[in-house]
């Protein structure tokens, strides 16, 4: 099919075209240079330490292919993973760009500001020190950011900023890949060691943007599954963190991985659980799956005193099993009421069995206690199978769909030029159109002014409480004497920062947070694909896509329209409504952060101010800073001012919107109705290929 829409495309390249077959050549042009299916991304996503690599490997069936540990983090970086058509192990480190490392470096020489003001040394500042030293080597902490860019990197960084590993053996390209991605905070022995390359090789660390790993073809995992090891709950350098956001945005489904020892309490959680609630509201995520880790851990004893009523002889495999089966249910019902709240009742992600899954990596490998079966390991490869399947079964329809389109016009001119239909005039379709474009726009201003009321009640809310959420912030450092200097890192980096004592730190979304909390049901019904209701955008893009299919074929009767040209102009209205949905889908999230963005962009001078703040007395200095500023903005309208903003990107969706219909609506007309036929003779017959396609199409 392939090879076929590459003939077609230089056919048409190849004659002096009218500028309306512009379009179709585009169409094949954009058909043979886009792949068929997309990856389907899943993200693990879980804070340092939980075992998402040694999950990762297990699944994978490579029990040590990335780098693990049982007493500390192990990956320094976020790592894709993913299987190829290829005989090779391959690995491509990208690394942060020149102008991203200089603004690095210029936010850790802030931090490091003033350090000797007290004694206190905390991870942050550790971190800090280690960063710089590793690239430029012992002292570098003491200079200034002038002095670090006159001075050489102790190590060789490659122009193109990517360092490309390959092998036939997976071994082979763990150890090499090991020093890369394994977190390389302390660089004890490094040296002693004796191998420069080695040493070489763990200093890039900090520089390390992404790892993109590919294995050879997999009975276990499909191609086409990309897993995204995500760690933490963000990262303290900007563009690693963006990379954080936008990674979990991209995911289809979402899986938060935590320690059975840390599976209840941890805030780390929360913060989890609030991004893969927002991915399914924002991004592309149709799946939230909460995988315990470790659950060899438990131990008879620790059952026994939750199970008083259990047998005193009961064995460790039963004690394991029956704590799967209490956590399974006490997780599932509290991972359902927490989306329940932010979600429609029957959103997607509600109606699915199976959320949770307790496992054991090691037990998947040792088998001392547990049956394979019994760590579902297998239940969780199941779990990405039918994710797999039904994602790949929408994409082939859709891209099937586009080809049968070209098909279909190939046919129309054949038809024509076998039989030519008297000329049709189409003023009263465009008129139609037109008309019913008008109405849709009427119709989904109506939908999304339904935010109206929940943005007024969310700014209401915002108004009352940022005062008190602002202070739970400043309560984060009370007993710490250096919490000057991560208020400080928060301010640089213009309201985020992601610290490795006080976790993470938003200052504009904690202030936007009671408006998210008001319009998220809302926000999630409107944009919402399945089980749509009258206030759901789809609603009425679907009308609006049967009343244009109803006229065309009314107008077909009537005029006598060729059946080919029919069924060409029915396929184009899908393959347009397609393309109208994609464009919803990217817009939705600008327009979901665009509180966020107004309350940070209204605060930067703010953020500005307080990051110049020096001296004695700093921390309170920093926080009365703030806190007034932030009062200031509140009395001069700054969440009204959100909200107007996030009212004006819902008008600009809806222009897109009918702008493109009627811009795309004018294309498909002006092809349809086209009388010309001087590429008859060039064209090849297609009808074989088209009834391939159908054929394929009615089995899936």
């Amino acid at each position: 099919m392939s090879t076929s829409c590459q003939k077609m495309t230089h056919l048409f390249l190849l004659k002096d075209m009218p500028g309306h077959l512009a379009y179709l050549r585009d169409r094949l042009t954009t058909l043979d240079s886009r792949p068929a299916l997309e990856p389907l991304y899943i993200g693990l996503f879980g804070s340092s330490g939980a075992g998402k690599s040694t999950l990762l490997n297990t699944i994978l069936n490579k029990r040590f292919f990335l780098p693990v540990s049982g007493t500390r983090t192990c990956t320094s970086c976020q790592v894709h993973v993913s299987v190829c058509r290829s005989k090779h192990y391959e690995a491509k480190i990208f690394l942060l760009s020149d102008e991203d490392w200089k603004e690095e470096v210029r936010n850790l020489v802030t931090l490091l500001e003033n350090r000797r003001e007290n004694s206190e040394i905390d991870v942050d500042l550790e971190h800090a020190i280690k960063v710089l030293t590793a690239i430029y080597g012992e002292g570098a902490d003491e200079k200034s950011y002038e002095d670090l860019m006159r001075t050489k990197p102790v190590i060789t960084i490659p122009p193109s900023r990517v360092i490309t590993l390959r092998s036939t053996e997976a071994e082979h390209l763990a150890n090499e890949l090991d020093p890369y991605i394994r977190n390389q905070d302390g660089l004890e022995g490094v040296e002693s060691a004796g191998n420069s390359q080695c040493s070489e090789q763990m200093r890039l660390w900090p520089l390390i943007k992404q790892v993109q790993v590919t294995l050879p073809p997999s009975d276990l995992v499909p191609e086409g599954v990309v897993f995204v090891d995500i760690p933490g709950t963000g990262d303290a350098n900007k563009k690693r963190n963006e990379m954080w956001k936008e990674s979990i945005l991209q995911c289809t489904s979402v899986w938060i991985v935590a320690d059975v020892e840390r599976v209840f309490g941890a805030a780390a959680h929360e913060i989890m659980v609030q991004e893969a609630i927002k991915a399914c509201q924002v991004g592309k995520c149709s799946d939230i799956t909460f995988v315990i880790t470790k659950m060899d851990k438990i131990d008879v004893d620790e059952y026994l005193r939750s199970h008083p009523e259990a047998s005193r002889d009961v064995s460790k495999r039963d004690a394991i099993l029956g704590m799967k089966q209490d956590l399974k249910a006490r997780m599932t019902r509290k991972l359902r009421e927490r989306m329940q709240r932010n979600l429609p009742s029957d959103a997607e992600v509600l109606q699915k069995q199976e959320l949770v899954f307790p496992v054991s990596a090691k037990e998947y490998w040792d088998r001392i206690d547990l049956r394979r079966e019994d760590t579902e390991i297998i239940g969780l490869r199941a779990h990405i199978r039918r994710l797999y399947l039904d994602t790949k079964r929408s994409q082939l329809q859709d891209y099937m769909k586009e080809i049968l389109a070209v098909f279909s016009l190939v046919d129309v001119y054949h038809s024509t030029h076998l039989s030519p239909n008297p000329s049709v005039n189409k003023d009263e379709l465009d008129l139609f159109m037109s008309e019913k474009i008008q109405t849709l726009k009427k119709a989904i201003e109506v939908t999304f002014g339904h935010m109206d009321v929940p943005l007024i009640s969310g700014v209401k809310s915002a108004r009352t409480k940022y005062k008190r959420n602002i202070e739970e912030i400043f309560k984060k450092g009370e007993t710490s004497s250096g919490f000057h200097r991560t208020l400080k890192a928060v301010c640089v980096r213009e309201g985020v920062y992601v610290s490795r004592v006080f976790n993470r730190i938003d200052i504009n979304n904690c202030l936007a947070e009671p408006i998210y909390a008001e319009i998220g049901v809302m926000f999630a019904n409107i944009f919402r694909n399945q089980a749509l209701t009258r206030t759901s955008l789809q609603t009425s893009i679907n009308e609006f896509s049967e009343e244009i299919k109803d006229k065309l074929k009314d107008f077909g009767m009537v005029t006598n329209m060729d059946m080919s040209k029919l069924n060409f102009l029915k396929q184009e209205i899908d393959i347009i409504m397609r393309a109208i949905d994609r464009e919803i889908l990217l817009k939705k999230k600008a327009i979901y952060e665009s509180l966020e963005w107004t309350i940070q962009t209204i605060l930067l001078p703010c953020y500005k101010e307080a990051a110049n703040i020096r001296g004695k007395d700093t921390c309170a200095r920093i926080k009365a800073t703030l806190m007034q500023n932030i009062e200031l903005e509140v009395r001069k309208a700054m969440f009204e001012k959100a909200k107007e903003r996030m009212m004006s990107q819902f008008q600009d969706l809806t222009e897109q919107i009918t702008s493109k219909l009627s811009k795309d609506f004018l294309s498909m007309l002006g092809i349809a109705f086209c009388q010309n036929d001087q590429l008859m003779n060039a064209l090849p017959d297609f009808q074989g290929e088209c009834q391939e396609i159908q054929n394929l199409l009615s089995t899936l």
